[in-house]
């Protein structure tokens, strides 16, 4: 089953701001997120206190500062097909606008606008500085883009160089807040980004199906309407366009091979 994989590189630390917390979980309430059934808590080296997913329940996990973040799955299944995880701000990965990381992986949805426009909301919500939507295969190929690395998995439909910018958001983890290793399907961009970048230019250049303005910190790019076009091997010259109108922000990653 084809995936939609999100990833949100944000700034905000949920622990220490119960109203933002409370926009996080309703965003996270929207219908478009039904396959996300189930939350609990990360704490150390474990899972705890799993729950039906409820506002009130995501907004305890994050406020409690035993915990590093609220996870979500499906009920329990032969398949895990919805995941994801979101962390509270107790342990930082990096500094800044994307010290902390969020993901969710879930089926495809029908509605895709009225869940692009969720995305967006929760992204504003997590003060997100960089970000990424994207299709995948399957969940488990869906969590691994979700999580990177430095193996990205090769599949049909992915170029050299998309491999290459996976591996360079990894790879240059510490520049996320102001650069970019590549366009994906969707590209979440933070305020440090559109410091350098002019976003009219970019809704006027088509290169995108759409460019929001989600706040002045927050824009959302969209390459096409259809994610599952990602997955064709026809998608690279898209791909290309959005390179060249993000050349401003682009990082440099001659320093990033596949061996």
């Amino acid at each position: 089953m084809t995936a939609l994989t999100v990833r949100f590189d944000f700034a905000a630390a949920l622990v220490e701001d119960a109203e933002r917390c409370r926009r996080v979980a309703a965003s996270l309430m929207h219908p478009c997120f039904r396959d996300l059934e189930r939350v609990s808590a990360h704490r150390g080296d474990r899972w705890v206190e799993h729950a039906p997913k409820m506002a009130d329940a995501i907004v305890a996990i994050l406020q409690d500062p035993k915990n590093s973040a609220v996870t979500f799955d499906t009920k329990r299944s032969k398949e895990l097909v919805a995941g994801g995880e979101i962390k509270n701000g107790t342990r930082e990965l990096n500094q800044g606008a994307t010290r902390f990381y969020g993901y969710l992986v879930f089926p495809v949805p029908d509605d895709l606008d009225t869940t692009i426009n969720a995305l967006c909301e929760l992204a504003d919500a997590l003060d997100t500085g960089a970000g990424f939507v994207t299709a995948e295969p399957d969940y488990a190929y869906a969590e691994k883009v979700a999580l990177g690395g430095f193996d990205p998995k090769p599949r049909p439909g992915l170029s050299t160089r998309q491999e290459i910018e996976r591996r360079g958001r990894y790879q240059h983890m510490w520049q996320r807040h102001n650069e970019l290793a590549g366009p994906e399907w969707g590209t979440f961009l933070g305020a440090e980004h559109l410091a350098r970048l002019d976003i009219e230019k970019v809704r006027a250049s088509g290169a995108f199906e759409r460019v929001v303005l989600v706040s002045p910190r927050l824009a959302y790019l969209q390459l096409t309407t259809n994610p599952a076009d990602d997955l064709r091997d026809n998608f690279e010259p898209k791909l290309q366009a959005a390179r060249e109108v993000l050349a401003p922000i682009l990082m440099d990653l001659s320093d990033v091979n596949l061996d």
